[in-house]
């Protein structure tokens, strides 16, 4: 199929991006169409305009404020993955981007893009909520910040208005003794993940884990946090801890059937992907030194 005919309006600036949204009731914004484009092939969006936000460098940036990582909406994931700064501060990230679809994807792609596209299992939001990131959502009227867990209402449903726009996603930087590690499977290299497992643990004295954040795609409507901390805070991290936090996550979760796989199937995948990356996470903070 192709889409329904549409208007094209490029900006180069927020007032020009604001003005635009303001005076069509039916537009949608493209910045690399990796998500948009497809839908409008099949006609399940049917934009009366698409802006194209490419030319607007305010939403184009990678910076560290004081412990926090801010990235533009337009950052694309290729960017970010070769990123020093990201590397650097925010290694989950990078390692979650990796397993984003092909390289042209990648290339192309935008993390606020997919942010606000809002698939379960995408791997950017999923390691987002894990590191307890926050959104800013402009428009012509100001800004507000929404936590990204809050920002994320149900399958390709964010809290946002249509006049307004993802300007920037804030990430806190990690404490000095963390590591972290993503884990994924799916049917094919390239493919929209069954289940994600994004895992941040930080570590204290006598090796034993101070923190723990744990996130998951793929086991409901939009990427979730489990609390699994009464399972491992305050002691030092193995098999049988990890085992224990992966019963948490099960008690707490209720993967349904779709059209990648079973609900079951998703049941007993969390738990061993929960495992793995929760004990990669705490052999890479224990390789941090004390």
């Amino acid at each position: 199929m192709k889409p329904k005919p549409f208007d094209y309006v490029r900006v180069d600036t927020l007032p020009a991006l604001f003005s635009a949204l303001a005076a069509h009731d039916n537009a949608k914004i493209i910045a690399g169409g990796q998500s948009l484009v497809p839908m409008m092939n099949f006609r399940v969006a049917q934009p009366e305009v698409l802006v194209d936000i490419n030319g607007v460098e305010a939403l184009n940036h990678v910076g560290r404020d004081g412990d926090w990582l801010c990235i533009g909406a337009m950052a694309r994931y290729q960017d970010l993955i070769d990123s020093p700064l990201v590397r650097e501060s925010l290694p989950l990230l990078s390692e979650a981007l990796g397993h984003v679809g092909y390289p042209a994807i990648r290339n192309r792609g935008t993390l606020g893009g997919s942010v606000v596209h809002n698939d379960p299992s995408a791997e950017g939001g999923v390691a987002l909520c894990c590191l307890g990131a926050e959104v800013v959502v402009a428009s012509a009227k100001g800004e507000r910040v929404v936590p990204i867990a809050e920002f994320f209402v149900t399958t390709y449903l964010t809290d946002i208005a249509p006049h307004e726009v993802l300007t920037e996603i804030r990430i806190p930087v990690p404490l000095p003794r963390s590591g972290s590690a993503f884990r994924e499977l799916a049917k094919r290299v390239g493919d929209f993940a069954i289940v994600n497992v994004a895992a941040l643990v930080s570590v204290g004295a006598g090796d034993k884990v101070s923190a723990v954040s744990l996130a998951l795609g793929g086991v409901a409507e939009t990427p979730l946090s489990f609390d699994v901390g009464p399972a491992v805070i305050g002691h030092p991290l193995d098999a049988a801890r990890a085992a224990e936090a992966a019963r948490l996550v099960d008690a707490l979760s209720d993967p349904q059937d779709d059209n990648v796989a079973g609900g079951e199937y998703k049941r007993h995948l969390a738990g061993v992907l929960v495992k793995q990356a929760l004990l990669a996470a705490y052999i890479d903070a224990m390789a941090k030194g004390a």
